[in-house]
């Protein structure tokens, strides 16, 4: 399914990529409940060093030489960097991260685009996945007179807040912004692995007996020994994967209030020529609604220039703004006549 720009009525035309539903694995994976688990499991080793440091011979000391508190040999760091790398780094919304403005929408282009100042606090609305219909919602929004300036879309593993998609929207200046419902598309089942260290620590006593002039003297010893290491542990972990979207829009300023087209080739036959816009979305009280312009009409020149195409015709709008124009067109194989008075 292609989300097309719906064209600015009367000023630019923009064209929208094709839709990509881009999969953004290995960086959802790993949920909240990783990083609890990750936490807890450093907490506990944490404090069992603690304990076995103590009941050892120093006091409060290793025999080692390394004081409570102090910081870890290298290598018993936690083994955990990259984990909670990679959870920091899936916290970026998507509706952010997939967002891709229609090929032109420059913010430049969109303040051309506008009737007025972006709003504050944008329209919200929803609809299922768009599936192949999805020049059909385009153009119902265009009938409204709204053009679309960019789409987020994307697949995820985490449940994604349909508030980022508003935060989005005012990021990008949108008037309206149209939420998918999610679809879910899966589970995946996978296990993370946690590296933690361990210590192990070893008690020995020994006696000596040396025997002198003065009689045998007994010697009593102990001594400790601390052994460093890791483990690792597979934490099962599966994610229900689901399909999110949003398509952004603006309000647009509509000066004449049609989206053409080009002519097919049975319809250059039919009509034997080549030469025409064919009407395909009047907008709902622009001048081309009042002046009962219908779609499939066939718009063939304005104001006595030929129009070749959808194109030409919306280059021929900018330079009579305000202006009462007169229109040729073809309606069911009929030729008549429409004068049309353009918004400025």
């Amino acid at each position: 399914m292609r989300l097309g720009i719906v064209p600015a009525a009367d000023v630019v035309r923009l064209r929208a990529p094709q839709i990509a539903v881009l999969h953004d694995e290995g960086r959802n994976v790993l949920r909240r409940e990783v990083f609890h688990v990750l936490r807890e499991r450093a907490l506990r080793v944490r404090r069992d060093r603690v304990a076995r440091a103590r009941l050892g011979p120093g006091g409060d000391k290793l025999h080692s030489g390394t004081a409570i508190g102090r910081e870890a040999p290298m290598r018993n760091r936690w083994s955990i960097t990259l984990p909670l790398l990679v959870l920091l780094a899936g916290c970026v919304s998507g509706y952010q991260q997939f967002y891709r403005p229609v090929e032109g929408a420059t913010p430049e282009t969109i303040a051309k685009l506008r009737g007025g100042p972006p709003s504050a606090s944008p329209v919200v609305e929803h609809a299922a996945p768009p599936g192949d219909n999805g020049q059909a919602i385009l153009d119902s929004y265009a009938k409204r007179g709204y053009t679309m300036i960019g789409q987020s879309m994307f697949n995820s593993g985490r449940q994604e807040n349909e508030y980022a998609a508003v935060r989005q929207a005012q990021e990008v200046g949108a008037d309206l912004v149209l939420i998918f419902n999610p679809r879910y598309t899966g589970s995946v089942t996978s296990s993370v692995p946690i590296t933690t260290p361990t210590t192990t620590t070893s008690y020995s006593t020994g006696t000596a007996t040396a025997y002198g002039p003065m009689g045998p003297v007994t010697a009593y010893g102990s001594g400790t020994t601390t052994t460093y290491g890791s483990t690792t542990n597979y934490v099962p972990m599966t994610v229900h994967r689901s399909d999110y979207g949003a398509v952004y829009f603006v309000k647009t300023r509509i000066r004449f209030g049609v989206l053409a087209r080009d002519l097919t080739d049975t319809e250059r036959q039919e009509l034997q020529s080549n030469k025409g816009a064919v009407v395909r979305v009047v907008v709902d009280g622009s001048p081309a609604f009042d002046a009962d312009i219908l779609p499939g009409d066939v718009i063939t020149a304005l104001d006595g220039v030929s129009v070749a195409s959808g194109k030409a015709l919306l280059a021929l709008l900018p330079e009579r703004g305000g202006k009462l124009v007169s229109l040729s067109i073809i309606r069911h194989g009929q030729r008549i006549e429409k004068s049309v008075r353009l918004n400025p």
